[in-house]
């Protein structure tokens, strides 16, 4: 075997300064923030350069398992929005859990559950600020590169995380004029249009860059009853990024971005029934329930593209955001110093027929008469901004670098939020609208610095030390439209009347993370690491307050209602991880071929795991009446599991001839639960060990190859794309997961016809046209029945795509 050192490309400058947590030697003259998107497609075996803290270096020299995806393996996998990029990143996994708008992550086992305010486990960077949950699945457009992190994150760049980063960079100006215009034609009426100039204003000075996005598709879903349907596609995008370089060492880039979607819900597919509905209701309501529900069961079998409306008009999936991002630094020589600013607005409105059942009624009385039932739907909805600074200062001094940065986030309520989640609901009256408004508030200081031993050997340490302030309100808010604005909320809540359900609750935290890790450099060519890292996930709150009888059995009972004491979960406590990895990266040459060959282990200690507790079947009012204080979204988030998780990552990818790659990624991952912890007398028929969610496959793994036909149709390339992508049982509620499935995807383009700038392609998505959940509704043992979101059918299109 021959090591040899391939051509070296850029991948990214500072744009992507959160790619990778390792040392590079470079002068900080390279830390500026410099914008390139990848010259040649990862798919081949040319190296990448990434920025390590807004350091240039080759990913192959990174020691820390790092997944890169160029704007062309976007392409070549026809990736649309940022949800399909778990076909890219074994192990990765993205679910819809909440709505279709939002992306809920999962890595190497840590993921999130569908509640609260809080830090995600996997936090997903959008040009170097972090999105929230709510409205993150983004379309992909425009987009320079991905970088996916793996394993803890904090001690380099914005918010602490336990799992993992996501970082999205769109392309930036540069002083050449130049664009694209492209529309895409496909199955299910798909209409996308997009776009972009780059207009150079004073050459060596001020650029500008305009990006759009239109993208059309009707329902795939259709409805049982009455309704639209579900699952079509109505988003509008625009992007404006402005370079200035003013002066010389000066460079600032302002980002100014908007997007709407307004599409129906996801389609709801009623799974199966859990236990007979007699069981809750008794022989007469329970009896007529379980037979409507078998006709609809089997029903859905024998429509499996079809949903049940229940009356709520295909319901909503509908996001709203606003941002403006400045990337600012100045290099004096051995030092640069940089701050990065953000603020975003995010309007979100999610809801559908949780249950998937449709139309069900109950017996009224001996005369015959029937009464409408409400197994299980639900509306959430938020109005929040988003407010983010973070200043750096980088230096590098012989074998010594470092890396130091203060960071601030102040996420707060922008207008009503809330949710309303009504559920076995007999005459089907609404459960009360229960206000959810959250403070956060967080202030971190952190740094890294790196020492070269020898001219091998590197020892890299950092350390940050976060504070978290978290402030709610929340109940059934008399006398507003729906939910409550904040000050509504505080101000009935300052009423201190135990019996309104409106409250406040306020949570700190305060916790260190570091990472201390050594790499060796074998040769050029092949680099050995190992590191350890801790995490931390902060404390937060569940809302409202929980102060009703209701919600603790305290006080004079309500005839006809439930309670459970749900007071000792008002607030969460802090998750803690322990993180060993060792890695090997090897580029090779071997026989006139050249390849790469990454491998990973890691092993996790994780304390204090959150869990998701439904409390639909937990607590009842009386007809007619609602449970003032019941838990935002049905649910509270309980600090209840200690998990070990284990796994190793594998990435080969080779090039026989410069025209021909064939590539691997792959990831097997294990989760044991260690043990649970919950409050005295907690019923263990409600939550064991068999309940902790484990969201991470078993294995997951891609495929891919791309051949650059040896014909040359009007002087045009034919390039053939292909990937396979496998999956074990994912994700899930409860410690169940969803059955595991396998797609596959195929792409033919011809590029640049007849020197043109024309390019032309054609893709089939799901090529099997695969039958799958992609995302969870309810997957409860306690609840009677289960219910998932269905990933798309497969799909087809043209596009073409003009180069000036």
């Amino acid at each position: 075997m021959k090591m040899n050192v391939t051509r070296t490309v850029m991948l990214c400058g500072t744009a992507m300064s959160l790619a990778c947590p390792a040392m590079a030697q470079e002068n900080p003259a390279n830390a500026q923030a410099s914008r390139t998107e990848l010259k040649v497609d990862t798919a081949k075996t040319e190296d990448i350069i990434v920025t390590a803290r807004r350091r240039d270096e080759r990913l192959q020299d990174v020691p820390v398992s790092v997944t890169a995806l160029s704007a062309g393996a976007l392409e070549r996998s026809t990736v649309q929005d940022l949800r399909s990029i778990n076909v890219l990143t074994p192990g990765l996994t993205f679910s819809n859990e909440g709505g279709a708008g939002n992306a809920t992550l999962s890595l190497r086992g840590i993921g999130q559950i569908p509640l609260g305010e809080g830090t995600p486990g996997v936090v997903i960077y959008v040009n170097n600020m972090a999105l929230p949950p709510d409205g993150s699945n983004l379309p992909t457009y425009d987009i320079a590169s991905i970088q996916v992190l793996k394993g803890p994150q904090g001690t380099l760049f914005g918010k602490n995380t336990l799992g993992g980063a996501v970082l999205v960079s769109s392309k930036a100006p540069d002083y050449k004029f130049g664009g694209y215009a492209q529309a895409t034609y496909g199955r299910f009426d798909y209409r996308e249009f997009e776009g972009a100039i780059n207009i150079p204003i004073v050459d060596g000075k001020v650029a500008l860059r305009v990006a759009g996005q239109i993208r059309r598709q009707d329902p795939r879903n259709f409805t049982f009853d009455s309704g639209p349907g579900y699952d079509n596609i109505h988003q509008n995008s625009a992007r404006v990024t402005l370079l200035l370089q003013p002066i010389d060492n000066l460079k600032s880039t302002t980002i100014a971005e908007y997007h709407k979607t307004d599409q129906l819900a996801s389609g709801p597919y009623l799974l199966r029934q859990n236990f007979p509905f007699a069981a809750i209701f008794g022989p007469g309501l329970g009896g007529a329930l379980d037979t409507q529900v078998q006709l609809q069961l089997a029903n859905q079998r024998r429509n499996p593209r079809g949903s049940y409306d229940d009356g709520l008009n295909g319901s909503t999936s509908y996001t709203q955001s606003k941002s403006i991002i400045n990337d600012t630094s100045y290099n004096m020589g051995k030092f640069t110093l940089r701050n990065i600013f953000g603020y975003r607005e995010i309007q979100s409105l999610e809801g559908g027929n949780t249950g998937a059942v449709g139309g069900l009624t109950v017996p009224a009385g001996p005369g015959g008469a029937s009464i409408p039932f409400t197994l299980f739907n639900g509306i959430s909805g938020s109005d929040r901004q988003y407010l983010t600074n973070e200043t750096q200062i980088l230096g590098t001094f012989d074998r010594f670098n470092f890396i130091a940065g203060f960071y601030y986030n102040n996420d707060k309520p922008h207008g009503r939020g809330g949710a309303l989640f009504t559920a076995f609901s007999i005459g089907g009256v609404p459960a009360p609208a229960v206000t959810s408004q959250v403070q956060n508030k967080n202030t971190a200081v952190y740094g890294q610095v790196g020492f070269k031993i020898t001219d091998k050997l590197t020892l890299n340490v950092g350390g940050r030390y976060s504070w978290d302030k978290s402030s709610a309100c929340g109940g059934n808010v008399p006398g507003v439209v729906r939910w409550a604005t904040d000050e509504e909320c505080r101000a009935v809540a300052a009423r201190n009347d135990p019996n309104d359900g409106v409250g406040t609750i306020d949570n700190n935290s305060h916790q260190p993370s570091y990472t201390v890790g050594l790499d060796y450099k074998v040769t050029p060519d092949w680099l050995l690491y190992a590191q350890h890292r801790r995490g931390f996930r902060a404390a937060n709150v569940n809302t409202p307050r929980f102060e009703t009888w209701y919600t603790t059995c305290a006080g004079t009972p309500v005839p006809g209602g439930t309670c459970f004491d749900l007071r000792p979960f008002q607030k969460t406590g802090v998750e803690k991880l322990q993180d060993f990895e060792l890695g090997s990266k090897l580029t090779f040459e071997l026989g006139g071929a050249r390849g790469r060959w990454n491998m990973a282990a890691f092993y996790t200690k994780y304390k204090n795991a959150l869990q998701f507790l439904n409390t639909q079947t937990l607590l009842s009012a009386p007809p007619g009446l609602g449970v003032p204080d019941a838990p935002n979204k049905g649910s509270v988030g309980i600090n209840a599991a200690d998990e070990t998780i284990w796994g190793v990552e594998a990435e080969f990818s080779i090039s026989p001839t410069p025209n021909f790659n064939v590539s691997f990624n792959g990831a097997y991952t294990h989760v044991s639960v260690d043990g649970v912890t919950l409050p005295a007398n907690f019923p263990a028929a409600i939550f064991s060990a068999q309940d902790v969610n484990r969201f991470a496959p078993s294995f997951s793994g891609t495929f891919s190859s791309s051949w650059t036909l040896p014909v040359h149709p009007l002087n045009g390339d034919l390039v053939l794309n292909g990937d396979v992508f496998m999956t074990a049982d994912f994700g899930g509620q409860g410690g169940e997961k969803m059955p595991g499935y396998n797609l596959a995807n195929a792409r033919l383009d011809w590029k640049n016809i007849s020197g043109s700038g024309l390019d032309v392609g054609v893709f089939v998505k799901n090529l099997t046209n695969e039958f799958y959940a992609s995302g969870t509704l309810v997957l409860l043992k306690f609840f009677p029945t289960s219910s998932v979101y269905l990933g798309p059918p497969r799909t087809w299109g043209v596009t073409g795509r003009y180069h000036f």
